[in-house]
């Protein structure tokens, strides 16, 4: 098993715990009673069409939804650090809403003192505390104040990479993203692991960018 094949079962993992949690909370979240009838209507209709889905709400990348989630992150433990960030897009979702960032973030931290995990997520810039749990594994994340490229940025060096004409030729595909600060694998630098898998036959391009410098890491293709 190569590097690559690595961190994608670790990501599957992740998204797995997270994203299936902040679904749940993204769908069943109560609509506001101002709320404008076309506006309502329009979202239902959008969450009818499970083949290509519009967001309802205006996203933000990875940095934006971090200060949010660091702020709860802080109040859950003084000295909590990031270990990762993790997010995936509804399945069809146009390049536009891809750069937008028009999905939910969800950001694993860690408490050295308290000896345990937490996962908060960020919709619409309001961050909230998913869940906790202690752990055995001593982590040592690596310093994110030299933390530069940004998730739209990573989605665009994709896209420049093969991910646009993969869209054009897959039709309905979900991206998925996740940034390790965990420094598991002891490389001592931030990583940007971004995926385009199909739904209609497994279909994947994968990209890892050293989200320090930029610099592409591994590109590679799945048939």
């Amino acid at each position: 098993m190569n590097r690559l094949e690595w961190i994608l079962g670790v990501m599957l993992v992740v998204l797995l715990l997270v994203v299936a949690v902040l679904s749940l909370l993204f769908w069943f979240r109560p609509d506001p009673s101002t709320a404008d009838p076309q506006n309502s209507a329009t979202v239902i209709a959008q969450r009818a069409d499970d083949i290509a889905p519009t967001s309802v709400f205006e996203g933000q990348t990875a940095k934006l939804a971090f200060v949010a989630a660091r702020r709860a992150a802080e109040s859950w433990q003084p000295d909590a650090q990031l270990l990762n960030a993790s997010a995936t897009w509804p399945q069809g979702a146009t390049i536009q809403e891809l750069l937008g960032g028009e999905t939910t973030w969800g950001f694993t931290f860690y408490s050295p003192e308290g000896g345990k995990t937490a996962v908060i997520s960020v919709v619409e810039n309001n961050p909230q505390l998913i869940g906790e749990a202690p752990t055995a594994q001593t982590y040592t994340p690596i310093d994110i104040t030299s933390w530069e490229l940004d998730s739209n940025e990573a989605i665009q060096r994709l896209l420049e990479a093969g991910g646009s004409q993969f869209i054009q030729d897959e039709g309905v595909t979900i991206l998925t993203m996740l940034f390790a600060a965990d420094n598991l694998q002891e490389t001592n630098q931030l990583e940007w692991l971004v995926s385009l898998i199909s739904t209609q036959n497994g279909r994947s391009i994968d990209m890892r960018l050293n989200a320090i410098t930029g610099e592409v890491i591994e590109l590679s293709q799945i048939q």
